[in-house]
């Protein structure tokens, strides 16, 4: 190309963009020439063709931008939500940015590239389109600021899942203390308000320990002693269960005989020993429950200290597990069962059962921690006021919709 070419050459110069970084760009990029948009710009070094520049705004607006996100917002109008999505049209956008008049902006758009028309036919989707764009990186901040929103409105339920995740995986005899006075708070805390998590389960509260009969668990084995066949289990036969280990034993009872039917999963034509039993003695309790109760006021509940605690631990401590996973799932609860025993000085833990939901019944469990002594008898926690034999006749599942393929 000869030099009386490249004087004649046109495209935009750097008078065109108002914005220094393009306007820079430009003068780096460019080359003598007349700007093509404003003939009292004269011939300059630093013009490029505006095929080049548009690419050069492509870059950056796709590095810089993207289509706004979607949000729900709320009308006097309506009892329905509307929807927005967060920024504005690409073209105000890039007046915004380039500092340019209407005609370099227009040039500048129609030359940007994007999706030919045999892309889009063969399913290319169009980068420009009517949307509107915001910058990633309010886009970024904003999910950020959600994720600390998210975090601490769950952050009970997050330490919690760190805490099983230490105590499963990495340690379970040091520094494990620390981890649950962080977690629970003081028992101070619990004591306070008109629903209290920790309180006094009086003396003549009844509550229900049932047994499936079988070979070794017979008719005539529990009519000779059932106080001590409907009883915990001895030491050395305790099992490790939610809130006891191994050789530890504990009390495993329901508020309802229905619930303390369901926690043994029957099947039909099963028959089953069902014990009542009851306290003879106030006994001091951990009631991960307190804040379900349906006679609850809502306004009495959100005012404790510990509401939120409480509401994300319930279902963390109840959760239904199947049997492949108890042996460390356990883990976590059976520490906590201990914790709250020699710090809280509590007697015994309340948490609802996973096997029964609604309020048709009372759905919740009692486990009554080992003290060193017999749970049941003459001077002890509790005595045995009845027993009954049930037979299972029916099983009702209720079926919720599954997630579509």
């Amino acid at each position: 190309m000869t030099q009386a070419s490249e004087e004649t050459e046109t495209g935009i110069c750097e008078k065109c963009i108002g914005n220094r970084q393009f306007a820079e760009w430009i003068v780096r990029n460019g080359h003598k020439g007349e700007c093509e948009f404003d003939s009292t710009h004269g011939v300059s070094d630093g013009v490029v063709s505006l095929e080049e520049f548009a690419e050069e705004v492509d870059r950056y607006f796709r590095e810089t931008y993207q289509l706004g996100e979607e949000y729900m917002y709320a009308t006097e109008d309506s009892d329905n939500p509307s929807y927005d999505t967060y920024g504005e049209p690409y073209e105000d956008i890039l007046a915004n940015d380039l500092e340019c008049d209407a005609r370099v902006l227009s040039a500048i758009v129609d030359n940007l590239p994007d999706c030919s028309h045999r892309d889009i036919a063969k399913g290319a989707e169009r980068f420009y389109t009517d949307e509107n764009y915001e910058p990633i990186a309010a886009a970024e901040s904003r999910h950020q600021a959600e994720e600390e929103d998210r975090w601490y409105e769950y952050r009970f339920a997050y330490q919690w899942g760190e805490f099983c995740e230490i105590v499963q995986y990495q340690r379970r005899f040091f520094k494990i203390k620390e981890l649950l006075d962080d977690l629970f708070g003081k028992p101070e805390e619990y004591e306070g308000g008109a629903i209290k998590p920790v309180y006094a389960l009086k003396a003549g509260q009844k509550i229900y320990r049932a047994r499936i009969l079988d070979d070794q668990f017979t008719f005539d084995r529990l009519t000779q002693n059932p106080a001590m066949e409907l009883g915990a289990p001895p030491r050395d036969k305790a099992r490790a269960g939610r809130m006891n280990v191994e050789y530890i034993p504990a009390f495993y009872a329901a508020f309802s005989e229905e619930t303390a039917i369901a926690e043994l999963r029957p099947g039909i034509n099963d028959q089953l020993a069902v014990g009542t039993f009851v306290l003879q003695k106030d006994v001091r309790v951990f009631d991960f429950a307190a804040f379900s109760r349906p006679d609850s006021d809502w306004k009495d509940l959100r005012v404790h200290t510990r509401y939120e605690f409480i509401t994300q631990m319930e279902d963390e401590i109840s959760k239904p597990l199947r049997s492949f996973e108890k042996h460390r799932e356990y883990i976590a609860t059976q520490i906590v069962a201990e914790y709250l025993r020699e710090h809280f000085n509590c007697d015994a833990v309340i948490y609802k059962s996973s096997m029964v939901r609604g309020n048709k019944t009372d759905n919740r469990n009692i486990v009554i921690l080992d003290r060193g002594v017999e749970f049941v008898g003459a001077g002890r926690t509790l005595v045995l006021a009845s027993h009954d034999i049930r037979d299972i006749g029916d099983i009702i599942y209720q079926i919720s919709p599954g997630i579509p393929f």
